[in-house]
């Protein structure tokens, strides 16, 4: 919990709520239940968009299906992730004052920084109730508190009623979501300097700036991870600018506007469809899309139906945004790492030559041969193993700067910490990337693997690539067409699909070419590298051509 007094919360709350905070959904898993580890890799993901809060247990995190257990497990699990990352609230309104409180005590002992509160949904159709009821809460935490001004909870305040909440010592400001304009802008006019509020939209921007007041927070919403990527932080980037007064209406207008219709037509038209509830079945099934964990919602919300959801993916792909590049000759525009050690004035097709060498002569042909990647592996070892590391120290060093060497580690065993303590040795012997394969694991192996072994080079330059093979299910693996997932949810800087089997047949056996070509046209839209290889031939180029990765291995 972030340390202030309870007479100190509201300048805490002015000095610290600033800048993009995001509504966390509660992912779940297949039966429905709590996704620790999803709601983890959620927070991680948002933390690398830049914002600087999260809150969870909200509207859009389906609090109100949650056990009173769930809602702590959720606290819990947000507290202890974000902890020296980014500040959490948590949402606190129930119909038991008892539990509320009970809740509000949990969010303190975890380390939640602040709470939020609405009115009880149930029987409180005055402002005089809620008043009551949200000073009960304040009567009984010394923690800064928001309240939440919604329709989803059957009540909305007037402006003079939200002034009269936050004379309440504790109750530091509003989340103004009334979806009606005239009254987020009369409570900015009318409380805004003395709380902090805050109403969830870019629109209030400009009437900020028309009218004399300002935003100093976006509390909170989803479109940091509905709009952003890691590699690219726009929507952030905006928010940060427009929150301490610098309205770039030409950068949203340039990277952020046709994002935003998509978002608000189909926002519009999923809360029309089910009559003005959240849509948090959109929200969800979106940021899956941008790599979050979702797992679709609990009844009696509906997820959206297969049809829906292949339309939304098909136009938002097209808008996922990817980092820009202004160095010359290359037209990649995404996985820009790629291009920084690429010796290549010029590229037409794009495409990278990995080849993959067992000893320091093949290195050194392999370099004059032209080779835009030196992969060291040791073909001998299993089904296909790591190379020793004096051979990879070698090799960096000899091998000009420039050029990239990577690492492959194989096919990994399902071990974590192992794997992990094999990537942190690649990064440490300056290895430009690391590929970490799966024959025999299940999926959920391979992410807890993938996720940790990132981890592992936190502070290196080394870029991690997931790795599954085109043949798996002749080995009974992991579905080769889950890489782009894969690689997407456990924060891989790119993916490689190879073969395994050695018996004259190669990639396209396995994979047919249109399906490769929907693979690595998925992976880059994602801003990942993309890596083909597998037994490939001079006869094979045509098709490689036409599917465009990033990187061919022989």
């Amino acid at each position: 919990m972030a340390g202030y007094r309870k007479d100190e919360a509201q300048d805490w709350a002015w000095e610290s709520l600033k800048g993009q905070w995001s509504t966390l959904v509660t992912p779940f898993n297949q039966d429905k239940s709590y996704d620790e580890e999803g709601m983890r890799r959620n927070i991680r993901h948002i933390h690398k968009l830049g914002t600087v809060g999260a809150g969870c247990t909200w509207a859009m995190g389906e609090f109100w299906s949650l056990t009173f257990d769930e809602r702590c497990r959720v606290m819990d699990t947000v507290a202890d992730e974000s902890r020296g990352k980014i500040l959490t609230g948590a949402h606190v309104t129930h119909t038991s004052t008892k539990d509320m409180i009970e809740l509000a005590h949990r969010a303190e002992t975890s380390g939640i920084d602040l709470l939020m509160v609405a009115s009880p949904y149930m029987v409180a159709k005055t402002e005089d109730q809620v008043f009551e009821y949200v000073k009960l809460l304040a009567d009984n935490t010394d923690m800064a508190i928001m309240f939440y001004n919604s329709p989803q909870f059957g009540f909305v305040m007037s402006p003079q009623g939200l002034k009269r909440l936050c004379q309440i010592p504790n109750v530091v400001g509003v989340k103004e979501a009334s979806f009606n304009q005239q009254t987020s802008i009369e409570t900015h006019l009318l409380i805004g300097k003395q709380s902090v509020i805050s109403t969830p939209d870019e629109w209030i921007f400009h009437k900020a700036n028309e009218l004399g007041f300002q935003q100093q927070v976006m509390f909170a919403n989803t479109s940091d991870w509905r709009f952003d990527t890691p590699e690219c932080n726009r929507y952030v980037q905006f928010i940060d600018k427009a929150t301490k007064g610098d309205l770039d209406t030409e950068f949203y207008n340039k990277y952020l506007k046709d994002l935003k219709a998509l978002s608000d037509k189909w926002w519009g038209g999923t809360v029309k469809k089910y009559s003005g509830v959240l849509p948090a079945s959109m929200c969800k099934y979106w940021g899956e899309l941008m790599g979050m964990a979702g797992g679709g919602v609990r009844s009696p919300l509906i997820d959206l139906t297969d049809e829906e959801k292949e339309t939304l993916k098909s136009e938002l792909l097209p808008l996922i945004p990817t980092a820009e590049h202004t160095g010359s000759g290359s037209s990649r525009d995404h996985a820009v790492w790629l291009n920084e050690k690429s010796s290549r004035d010029t590229d037409f097709s794009g495409m990278m030559l990995l080849v993959s060498v067992q000893d320091m002569p093949e290195a050194i042909e392999a370099d004059m041969g032209g080779a835009d990647i030196i992969d060291v592996k040791n073909l001998q070892e299993a089904l296909v193993g790591s190379g020793h590391p004096n051979l990879v120290d070698e090799a960096r060093k000899k091998i000009p700067a420039e050029k990239h060497v990577s690492v492959t580690l194989g096919v990994v065993p399902n071990q974590a910490g192992t794997v992990a303590m094999a990537v942190r040795a690649a990064g440490m012997l300056n290895a430009t990337s690391v590929k970490v394969g799966f024959c025999e694991a299940d999926y959920e192996t391979a992410l807890d693997i993938l996720t940790q072994s990132k981890e592992a080079l936190y502070g290196y330059d080394t870029k991690l690539i997931g790795s599954l093979f085109a043949d798996n299910l002749l080995f009974g693996g992991l579905e080769p067409r889950l890489m782009v997932k894969l690689a997407r949810e456990s924060g891989c800087d790119g993916f490689l699909i190879d073969t395994l089997t050695k018996d004259g047949r190669n990639l396209f056996d396995f994979i047919p070419e249109n399906e490769l070509r929907d693979i690595v046209m998925e992976g880059k839209s994602y801003g990942l590298s993309t890596a083909l290889s597998g037994h490939l031939k001079l006869s094979d180029l045509d098709e490689l051509a036409r599917i465009n990765p990033d990187i061919v291995g022989v």
